[in-house]
């Protein structure tokens, strides 16, 4: 006897494909740049208790992700057809364990199909009363559910009712199918961190989905990670409320410029600043804004005290506060009766129809957030650089750049502008962060922190704080700039995250919780282990002196080394245009959570290139992979995997300029040359055998691969001269 206690199913609804497409059907079609706090509040509004009870239910179906923010699911799952749908639900029924994240009890977990079969087994006619199994093995409630998923999902165990009772056998004939399924369900599918949200939800990933059914992966079916986006939000407004509706609008458009789209319609009234509404037949928001100077001002019955505005009139800035005296009736009604949330809806979508929609539709008020889509045509002139734009196509196609050349070639100054110009305000916080790399980054304490034990605290470091902060807003882009990188061995400081970029692991930090400095604010808890988010860009700049450090081939093999050397053109430029050469103004409302979307897309598997384009570059590949392999610089299937989203990135910037040649070009130089270093006896022969490959291209054999060809001859003329040579 187990003397067991707990509920292993959430009581809600029997496990049926009905109900699991119908969980399917509730989640947002959104891209892991929402959070999963916004993805609820999307998923209540399609299924009313959602928050309630089912997404317990989905959690126990493995379908959710919890471990992250991050909104997260298996989307596999919509890939399927009812009848592999139906497999899924037999899939995870058999290897479904209680006690699990989602099942609380101290009890400890175990196999529920596997202890079934078990019991059945040892029993002495191989039959058992379903009551006396529940009694035995679990003691809790929803016992009804079980049984229905038992009866659904369990073959080739059986039901049956004897009397009142029910009762579970297994056939003579398939005792030994039984025993060889529960080998092999214990065998492969085993109980780990029993609760582990992370490892619960990969328990039921695509990949053990065919292990379960011995089946090979179609390598064209993404799991696990986000969802198709397609472009736009829908939020449901509280339009009834008219206050906090009116104040989720002036928010919204206050984030999006400030008010500088209307800030020709913004007049000083009195005391107040009103916004004209004179098209509207009516003023209708006269008093919108209190200034500092009336008496509404720190009145909390006519203001909302807990933010204050920057309101740009008559060439300055006017500090206000937003009035909370609003009516929702229609415009004629509204001139004495109080602000009108129907006019301030009207300018709105006058103003800001490109970036946001508002509408009513069955009764109910909705606001449209209209994600913009990441552009290469619509970037400042700065960035029309080979340099730049290769560097861009880089970041989206995987999340670590180098940027090596001479010192104050612009490298770092490249990486702060593409920063800049995505650019957004995270609660008065910028969305970049350069960090200068000491020669004293013996360890990986300067970059995430240490705990300090006589303090009893976590000390944390700005880029600690940094990864944070993007693990909290999901939607935006982040991009980490580590100046100098080779200053420090880049190993001792920068293993941890070049693990974690491969393997999408938890980065450990502390075993015990501690708060963040002194606060005993709750909310700057550092928790125990870091997972880096999929919307963090890194960037590392290097110079190459006597006072740096090389990189061995792992770190190289994890990047795409960019460098940079400056047209003599381009430097004399600056003569004319150097007191304009950093400045960069934000892009459009949208574009930074378009470029987030754009490298989840790219990363998840999204390629556009045409499949006879994609064949080309794999022949190419291999005929230069004899040749690697002979000198012991052989690429494997990582780089193969990141040349390829390099492709896809290249060709979703350049569109109908997309150029083979050129993207192999930059892909051979910055993929495949960084690796290869030694004397003339270890690359003398590959060096000219991969210049002639590159002068013939790829695609037009009078096309060279002009930037392949012009390194590999610098690192010829450098092993004519020293013996030695490498790409740095």
């Amino acid at each position: 006897m187990y003397n067991m206690s707990f509920t292993p199913f959430a009581r809600y609804r029997n496990f049926t494909l009905a109900n699991l497409k119908s969980l399917l059907e509730v989640y947002p079609d959104m891209a892991g740049s929402i959070s999963w706090d916004f993805a609820k509040d999307l998923a209540e509004e399609r299924l009313k208790g959602y928050k309630r009870t089912a997404y317990q239910q989905a959690c126990q179906l493995g379908l959710e992700d919890r471990s992250t923010n991050s909104f997260k699911v298996h989307n596999y799952l919509y890939t399927f057809d009812d009848n592999n749908l139906t497999r899924y639900l037999v899939f995870w029924f058999k290897t479904y364990y209680a006690p699990n994240p989602y099942v609380k009890s101290d009890d400890e977990a175990f196999l529920l199909y596997c202890r079934l079969c078990e019991d059945i087994l040892q029993s002495e006619n191989h039959s058992v009363s379903f009551e006396e199994f529940v009694e035995k093995n679990i003691g809790g409630k929803s016992d009804d559910i079980l049984l229905n998923a038992i009866k659904a999902f369990a073959a080739p165990v059986k039901y049956k009712k004897v009397g009142n009772d029910d009762f579970l056998y297994v056939s003579d004939e398939d005792v030994t199918a039984v025993e060889s399924e529960i080998a092999f369900i214990k065998t492969n599918f085993p109980i780990g961190e029993s609760k582990s949200e992370r490892d619960f939800f990969e328990r039921f990933s695509y990949q053990n989905f065919c292990k379960f059914y011995d089946e090979p992966e179609d390598p064209l079916v993404k799991d696990g990670e986000e969802l198709e986006n397609v472009y736009d939000t829908r939020i449901e407004l509280p339009f009834k409320q008219s206050k906090k509706c009116a104040q989720q609008l002036v928010d919204c458009i206050y984030g999006i410029d400030k008010f500088k789209r209307i800030s020709s319609l913004l007049k000083i009234n009195d005391k107040n600043i009103k916004i004209v509404t004179d098209d509207l037949g009516g003023n209708y928001l006269r008093y919108i804004f209190p200034r500092t100077s009336s008496d509404s001002y720190n009145d909390e019955s006519r203001v909302f005290l807990e933010k204050e505005y920057e309101i740009p009139v008559d060439d300055s800035l006017e500090i206000c506060r937003l009035s909370n005296q609003w009516v929702s009736t229609e415009l004629n009604e509204a001139t004495s009766s109080g602000l009108s949330l129907i006019a301030l809806i009207s300018i709105i979508n006058a103003n800001y129809s490109d970036v946001i929609k508002i509408y009513e539709e069955d009764g109910k008020w909705y606001l449209d957030i209209l994600m913009r889509e990441f552009k290469l045509e619509e970037l400042p002139n700065c960035f029309d650089s080979d340099f730049a734009q290769r560097y861009i196509s880089s970041l989206i196609a995987k999340p670590f750049v180098i940027l090596t050349g001479n010192s104050g070639t612009g490298k770092t100054r490249i990486a702060k502008q593409i920063s800049q110009y995505l650019e957004k305000d995270v609660d008065g916080k910028r969305n970049w962060l350069i960090v200068p790399v000491g020669a004293d980054w013996t360890d990986n304490t300067k970059m995430l922190g240490f705990y300090n034990p006589l303090e009893e605290r976590y000390v944390s470091t700005p880029t600690l704080d940094f990864i944070l902060q993007a693990s909290e807003n999901v939607s935006i882009p982040h991009f980490l700039i580590l100046d100098e990188m080779n200053l420090s061995h880049v190993e001792r400081y920068f293993s941890d995250f070049l693990s974690a970029m491969e393997s999408d692991e938890e980065i450990p930090l502390y075993k015990k919780p501690v708060q963040k400095g002194n606060t005993e604010d709750s909310e700057d808890v550092i928790p125990e282990k870091i997972r880096l988010p999929k919307n963090l860009f890194v960037t590392g700049t290097v110079n190459i002196d006597e006072t740096t450090y090389m990189f061995s081939p792992k770190v190289l093999d994890r990047s795409n080394v960019v460098e940079f050397k400056p047209e003599e053109a381009d430097v004399l430029k600056l003569m004319t245009g150097a007191t304009d050469v950093n400045k960069v103004e934000a892009a459009d409302f949208g574009v930074a959570e378009g470029f987030t979307v754009l490298a989840s897309e790219i990363r998840n598997g999204v390629c556009n290139v045409e499949q006879a384009k994609l064949e080309q570059v794999r022949t190419f590949l291999g005929s230069i992979y004899e040749d690697l392999q002979e000198s012991g610089f052989e690429f494997a299937y990582r780089t193969v995997k990141e040349i390829r989203q390099y492709f896809a990135a290249a060709y979703e910037l350049h569109k109908d300029e997309f150029n083979l040649t050129r993207t192999m070009d930059e892909q051979i130089v910055q993929k495949i040359l960084p690796k290869i270093y030694g004397d003339r006896k270890q690359i003398g022969k590959l060096l000219d055998t991969l210049e002639e490959k590159c002068k013939k291209g790829i695609e037009d054999p009078s096309k060279e691969m002009t930037l392949s060809v012009k390194k590999i001859k610098q690192m010829k003329k450098r092993l004519d001269k020293y013996q030695y040579a490498s790409f740095m």
